[in-house]
């Protein structure tokens, strides 16, 4: 019997309106962790759209879509934008560094909280395995011992660890004022507006251990916090004296425990990806930067970050 027109086109809205309502999965998806302070995590790709969260660094988000300047992630139960230059890579399983600027270790905790009892605690470079990944905690086993660390204090490279044992990924500097008696202003976040947490005058030796903005996050006279790239003069860089003079061989590693590397067209995570390229992969490195190397792979050109290659011998 042929059913009715109007039956046949019921039927096709119902179709259309089931497949509207089915969740829609990338399998680009990745993990990447925010930097920097606390990140808005808003409604539309656009500063005046709504706020639906912030969320701290060290906060895990799964990132389904870069859209340049804008990430579209999913951060617990909340879907929305953020800004893709708050985002780094990190590992979403396998294995995590603990990392710390003042050299102390961090605690493992039988509950994600920090009032929870302390079981033991691991010194910077301590390898850990990642058993599940929260919003702000992550179970972990070192060893024997299980229990939850904050993720402000993981990193997914080893290379991104700072503190006493000397990380490769700091560098020094020292305070240069436009006027002698001007000092720079140390303060608790990445902005001007930010509290200070003290001033220093021209000549005061500084650690970098990361960047943020026209920020560099810096540890001075055993304190931790930001101050204005402008007005420090870099003076020495473990991770470019790792490297011989460019260009040079090079192989494609992934201390996060993945089995790819982004290839890039651009220096910046918002910048397209050429192509994800495997492990072991031989690459030409043609300039080093702080961050992002310009290398050559099959006669393409594109970057790379430094962490990710060994030079090859």
């Amino acid at each position: 019997m042929q059913k009715p027109r109007q039956y046949k086109r019921c039927l096709q809205a119902l179709t259309v309106t089931a497949a509207l309502a089915l969740p829609m999965v990338s399998l680009a998806d990745e993990y990447m962790m925010v930097q920097g302070g606390k990140l808005n995590l808003r409604q539309e790709p656009s500063l005046e759209a709504a706020v639906l969260g912030q969320y701290p660094t060290g906060t895990w988000m799964n990132v389904h879509e870069e859209m340049g300047a804008w990430s579209k992630v999913t951060v617990g139960d909340k879907q929305g934008f953020v800004m893709s230059k708050f985002l780094t890579a990190g590992s979403s399983s396998g294995t995590l560094y603990v990392r710390t600027n003042t050299g102390i270790g961090l605690n493992l905790r039988e509950e994600p909280s920090m009032s929870s009892n302390i079981i033991t605690s691991f010194k910077p470079g301590t390898a850990v395995k990642l058993l599940s990944r929260g919003t702000e905690w992550s179970k972990v086993q070192v060893g024997d011992a299980i229990g939850y660390m904050s993720n402000r204090f993981l990193t997914g490279s080893l290379n991104n660890g700072s503190g006493s044992n000397g990380s490769a990924n700091t560098k020094q500097g020292v305070v240069k004022n436009p006027g002698a008696n001007q000092v720079l202003l140390l303060r608790e976040k990445p902005s001007t507006d930010a509290r200070v947490l003290g001033n220093f005058r021209n000549g005061t030796k500084v650690t970098i251990t990361g960047e943020s903005g026209d920020f560099y996050k810096v540890t001075v006279a055993g304190k931790d916090g930001y101050m204005m790239k402008q007005f420090i003069s870099v003076t020495t860089s473990g991770t470019t004296s790792a490297f011989p003079t460019a260009p040079f061989a090079a192989k494609l590693v992934n201390p996060n425990g993945n089995s790819i590397v982004n290839f890039r067209k651009a220096a910046g995570l918002s910048a397209p990806i050429i192509k994800a390229l495997p492990v072991g992969t031989e690459i030409t490195v043609n300039e080093i930067g702080e961050t992002w190397c310009k290398v050559t792979v099959d006669g393409v050109d594109g970057y790379i970050s430094r962490y990710f290659f060994t030079v090859a011998h």
